[in-house]
């Protein structure tokens, strides 16, 4: 087997490229810490690759979705605590308008901080997040929810809540509406309310309501009236009797599964008015309030009106934070859901990155080895290439 000259000097001239690729590699390899740094340097590694980066890139999404929902659930959170301090604020002021030692002007002074409190609250439920967006408007996030009007406070915004998705298979919703916290509170103790008649000429008022059997309560309306001083009735809504009995004070009217007393001095033909619990907003219980402590009370009916609707009013005031409070409690399930999604992806995302570095990222000692064998092939074959090079036939002439 003969071998030219020039095919020697190919020979030679492929190896030095080698070598010199194979270095150039190495030292990416350096430089980078990858040790794939293209499809072409492990096709299956790559895809490998390619696809955690997706899952990582997906949970990342997710990531930024909860914590944008936490971030706007905790400022709901707070808008509601705020909202309940300023209610209990009102409760305390309804006790104190209730003491008998006030005149009408000490309760109009009352009446006007009641007033001044129904707009803060108000300014809490139009409060808006950290994107500009209205907390309790639904879905119709930049519309202004509560407006005041001459008929009282409206809604502006819509029911719906929105929900974001925190993981492949969960989703939370980002708050509620403000239709949902504050326009719909149960009336009186949820089931049924009574009421004195508008005509009522005696000192009777309303002592605190209760529910004894909860399934015999028919949801129908009833008058309570008083035949005389010492006597009263029960009608249905068809004006047929359902129930008679003596007037004691303070005693205890029962029937159909509910029970309330009646205190004070009715006289003949006095009603009371029992009716299905509906809902009512929050709004509407402060002005009903205001206006209460700004009439005046100058009569024995007065009085009773006014007793009657104070206890009513705290009554409400009872049942509105209690509501918020149980609004909170969802609030506050939801944040506990995205701490543990939190925690659930961050040491996923960690086993993701683990995972994608054993596939990309080189062995650092192995590559620097590599680029000093590299070197040293390298070197060896250019000195090889040169000395022979310089090999002739003239040399030996």
């Amino acid at each position: 087997m003969r071998t030219s000259t020039m095919g020697m000097h190919y020979s030679l001239v492929s190896q030095m490229q080698q070598r010199q690729s194979g270095m150039a590699q190495a030292q990416l390899q350096v430089s980078s810490g990858r040790r794939v740094l293209t499809p072409a340097d492990d096709p299956v590694a790559a895809g490998r690759i390619l696809a955690l980066e997706n899952q990582l890139s997906a949970w990342s999404q997710y990531g930024r979705n909860a914590n944008a929902v936490q971030t706007r659930l905790s400022i709901g959170e707070q808008a509601l605590a705020d909202a309940g301090k300023l209610l209990q604020r009102v409760r305390d002021l309804t006790l104190a308008a209730n003491s008998g030692t006030l005149d009408d002007e000490a309760r109009r002074a009352i009446a006007t901080e009641v007033a001044e409190r129904g707009a803060e609250l108000q300014a809490i439920a139009n409060r808006r997040d950290a994107a500009g967006e209205y907390l309790f408007a639904g879905n119709s996030a930049h519309t202004q929810p509560f407006v005041r009007t001459a008929g009282g406070m409206s809604y502006a915004g819509d029911q719906a809540t929105r929900a974001v998705q925190v993981s492949p298979t969960q989703f939370v919703n980002v708050g509620h509406s403000g239709y949902q916290v504050f326009m719909s509170v149960p009336e009186g103790n949820g089931v049924f309310t009574v009421d004195t008649g508008a005509a009522n000429a005696g000192s009777g008022w309303i002592a605190p309501l209760s529910v004894i059997n909860p399934a015999a309560w028919s949801g129908d309306s009833y008058t309570v009236r008083f035949v005389d001083s010492a006597n009263y009735e029960i009608l249905d809504s068809s004006n047929a009797q359902v129930a008679s009995g003596a007037y004691v004070p303070g005693d205890r009217i029962e029937f159909n599964g509910v029970s309330f007393a009646i205190a004070g001095a009715p006289v003949a033909n006095d009603t009371f008015l029992v009716s299905q619990a509906g809902r009512q907003d929050v709004f509407a219980t402060l002005d009903a309030l205001t206006a209460t402590l700004r009439a005046p009370v100058d009569t024995d009916a007065d009085r009773a009106r006014f007793t009657t609707d104070i206890t009513g009013a705290l009554a409400q005031i009872d049942g509105a934070m209690n509501h918020l409070l149980n609004v909170r409690s969802e609030v506050g399930a939801r944040l506990n859901v995205l701490d543990n999604v939190n925690a659930s992806r961050e040491s996923l995302e960690l086993e993701l990155q683990t995972a994608a570095s054993k596939l990309r990222d080189v062995d650092m000692v192995e590559a620097l080895s590599r680029l000093t064998l590299e070197q040293t092939a390298l070197t060896a074959a250019q000195k090889s290439f040169a000395q022979l090079a310089r090999l002739s036939l003239f040399d030996y002439l």
